[in-house]
């Protein structure tokens, strides 16, 4: 068989192009990967090398290894001394990568712009003041006396309970309530599974994909409604809850006297305000909304399973809890205000302890340099994205001794006032949650009045 000489010398020519083709390419990404380790304004911190050449280190853990990447950090970091370097550093702004996934940029979480978020504080802060906090104090009590009618109907039952999903009907009922003065009836709900309670829960993944992924959002929003109503059920419930949200605010600015035949003072109150100077758009409304149920919801139910769980698993915490709410609270017939529950020092110590061990928000909230400055002992410069997690503070053994024991005793001993300088479970700083106030009177108000009325609850098959 014999080869014609022009397909030879074409045979030889392609090989060469090959070669040279692929000594380009080794040449690009050994170009790449000196940059990246060696000559990068980061090279100097110490880490693993894949983290340094790609993005998609970060988005392996949290998809694919389901969320570990705080695991993974945890065996990274040695040192714990950045967050208030972080965290407490007024220019440092948000990093829009993450927060845009939660699709509520216009709205004081979403706001990445310092001065904007700065405005918007200020005009919805006196709603979360520690003294309107008080004033309303009626209207999360009557919430968390529902709750507890839900449970005392089930009580010699023996009906199983979710009661991670109990506290969040509370905290999304409250919040609702106390921000719109609208009542959703979640926590009379059947086995309290309200669609818009657990659509909020079950859609936490999704924002992973959204962060990871951006163009998901695009996909996700204008999916039609009988495709997102098949295959993500959950989302159902919470485009249902947006809808009536939206109604809410549509008719409010339809009608703005109507607030004053609100049954109290609500976050609209605030917002639209004129004297604050600002006039907020129907769209702005509707993310500020959304933002503060989501951030509202989930974090303090979480608290209060964490402490619901080891008060019932631990015999001598329970015994001593309920001891101390006796004594102060004789007669149930009688609520005990709020003033005297924050008073009670083991309660008390219950609660930051399982604010210490459920943290609050776990990921990492990024934040960026606008100056060179030094966080944790390294030098970092300008534009460079940085973020902690809350989990690497309260963990951490030279600030909480045996750290991953439930352990209240821990905030009763002398010196505990400095100790709680370390809880860090509604972040530090400026950009800190401003519900903290609303949160704390949910926690007294949830856990006293659920261990102090509440008898024969016990654990099932759970740890």
């Amino acid at each position: 068989m014999s080869v014609h000489p022009f397909q030879h010398f074409l045979s030889l020519d392609m090989t060469g192009f090959s070669l040279v083709a692929l000594a380009l390419l080794l040449s690009l990404a050994t170009y790449f990967i000196a940059s990246r380790l060696y000559f990068h304004p980061l090279s100097h911190v110490p880490g693993p090398p894949l983290a340094a050449l790609t993005e998609y280190y970060v988005s392996y853990y949290d998809l694919v290894k389901d969320g570990h990447i705080l695991k993974h950090l945890e065996q990274l970091h040695e040192k714990y001394e950045a967050y208030d370097s972080i965290y407490r550093d007024p220019r440092f702004p948000k990093e829009a990568w993450f927060y845009a996934a939660f699709t509520v940029p216009q709205s004081l979480f979403g706001c990445t712009d310092i001065k904007a978020a700065k405005e918007r504080a200020a005009i919805v802060r006196p709603l979360f003041s520690r003294k309107k906090v008080f004033q309303l104090e009626n209207v999360v009590q009557q919430v968390v006396d529902r709750f507890m009618s839900s449970l005392s109907k089930r009580s010699g039952t023996g009906e199983i309970i979710n009661l991670y999903r109990g506290f969040s009907s509370v905290t999304m009922e409250v919040i609702t309530t106390y921000c719109f003065a609208k009542a959703y009836h979640i926590v009379e709900y059947p086995n309290f599974e309200h669609p818009a309670m657990v659509g909020f829960q079950n859609s936490n993944f999704t924002v992973f994909i959204m962060q990871h992924f951006p163009f998901m959002r695009i996909v996700l929003f204008n999916m039609p409604a009988f495709i997102r109503n098949r295959f993500a059920p959950a989302a159902a419930g919470r485009v249902l809850f947006f809808q009536t949200l939206e109604d809410q605010i549509t008719e409010i600015l339809a009608n703005p006297s109507s607030l004053e035949n609100g049954e109290h003072e609500t976050v609209y109150h605030h917002m639209l305000n004129p004297r604050n100077g600002v006039k907020f758009e129907k769209e702005v409304l509707k993310q500020h909304g959304a933002s503060l149920v989501g951030a509202g919801t989930e974090t303090v139910a979480n608290t209060c399973t964490m402490a619901a769980f080891h008060v019932l698993d631990n015999k001598e915490i329970g015994r001593r809890l309920r001891a101390e709410l006796v004594d102060a609270w004789p007669e149930l017939e009688v609520p005990l205000p709020l003033e005297k529950l924050e008073k009670l020092p083991y309660l008390t110590a219950v609660i930051q302890e399982a604010l210490r061990l459920s943290h609050g928000v776990v990921s990492p909230l990024p934040r960026i340099v606008t100056e060179d400055a030094l966080i944790g002992g390294v030098l970092v410069p300008k534009g460079t994205v940085v973020g902690m997690s809350q989990t690497f503070v309260h963990l951490n053994p030279d600030i909480f001794p045996n750290p991953k024991k439930f352990d209240p005793d821990r905030w009763l001993v002398k010196g505990a006032g400095d100790t709680a300088n370390y809880l860090v479970a509604f972040s530090k700083g400026q950009r800190s949650c401003i519900g903290v106030n609303l949160a704390w009177a949910e926690l007294y108000l949830i856990l006293g009045n659920l261990f102090r009325k509440a008898e024969g609850l016990e654990l099932f098959d759970t740890v």
